[in-house]
């Protein structure tokens, strides 16, 4: 049965590709997204770092298994999401998971 929710959400694990000397780290966490209509959606302009975060600030809900630069769990804020944000490879690793949600395609289709 399909089922017609007003605010669907989504939780999925995300993958960021850290840069480590010499190369890349996988970092993973779990984000909790909002699903928005397409023509919301088209409102943002995704080819600016403006865009991007404020497309991120209205899609993700939560973030979650993250940690300090000691490795030290963290709960999820403002203030922490605000540095995620700061970060482009979370931005692209969380918009990334976002289209991949609510697409189903796998990357590179």
């Amino acid at each position: 049965m399909f089922k017609v929710t007003n605010e669907p959400t989504f939780t999925h694990d995300v993958t960021a590709r850290v840069p480590v000397d010499g190369g890349f780290e996988d970092q993973r966490f779990k984000a909790t997204f909002r699903v928005i209509d397409t023509e919301e959606a088209d409102t943002f302009t995704l080819t600016t770092v403006e865009g991007q975060r404020g497309f991120l600030r209205r899609v993700v809900v939560t973030l979650s298994d993250l940690a300090d630069a000691e490795g030290k769990p963290i709960e999820f804020n403002a203030a922490v999401f605000d540095a995620v944000l700061k970060l482009p490879w979370a931005c692209a690793a969380l918009a990334r998971a976002y289209f991949l949600g609510v697409s189903g395609a796998k990357a590179g289709n």
